[in-house]
């Protein structure tokens, strides 16, 4: 998991970039110093901050799946367990995981029933609507944002949620750093219980 931080290096310093850029165009404009294609380039820089920070809490949550599997995956091959992977089922693959890890190999770290596994449904959530639904997360117009069972979440995590439907903005790195900090918290959690419980690993 050491991978998640070195993301949230990498969105540090581009965040910074960006800031630098945007600077440097609002400084151009005011000085009417731009290129006749300046509306293009001011698009590029509003809508490039979000597009890869999104792409980075997409990237983190995919190393925490990942980590997941690893963990299953180990446990399935220990010489006691009979059951498979695959014999487990739950609501999408995070929760398939945890569920193995919980229901077979006792492990109550892995049980989403304690905290801060509360915090995942909504990681999740928002990882599906990026990933799934183009960041919006809601289809009907009419229906009220503010009702969204993620929007308090989000607005917690300073993410942007822009027109009636709640296009999904990360424009900062609060929320990667939220993710960072409850997922080591997790995975710290599953390894230590992990190798107290199957000691030969």
């Amino acid at each position: 998991m050491k991978n998640l931080k070195s993301y949230l290096l990498l969105a540090d310093d581009n965040l910074q970039r960006f800031k630098d850029q945007n600077d440097d165009f609002t400084e151009r404009v005011i000085k009417n110093e731009t290129s006749s294609d300046w509306l293009d380039e001011g698009s590029h820089l509003n809508n490039i901050e979000w597009l890869f920070v999104n792409s980075i809490f997409v990237t983190m949550y995919a190393s925490f799946e990942h980590f997941l599997m690893k963990v299953a995956s180990t446990l399935e091959s220990q010489p006691n367990i009979h059951i498979k992977l695959n014999h487990i089922s739950g609501r999408g693959i995070l929760e398939q995981y945890t569920n193995y890890l919980s229901l077979v190999g006792r492990l109550v770290s892995a049980s989403r029933e304690h905290a801060p596994w509360g915090r995942l449904a909504h990681y999740q959530n928002i990882r599906n609507l990026l990933a799934h639904n183009g960041g919006v997360m809601q289809d009907n117009e009419e229906k009220a944002l503010d009702k969204h069972k993620d929007f308090k979440f989000l607005q917690q995590e300073q993410v942007s949620m822009a027109g009636s439907v709640g296009l999904i903005r990360i424009r900062n790195k609060k929320i990667l750093e939220s993710f960072l900090k409850d997922t080591s918290l997790l995975t710290n959690n599953i390894i230590k219980e992990f190798n107290e419980k199957y000691p030969a690993l």
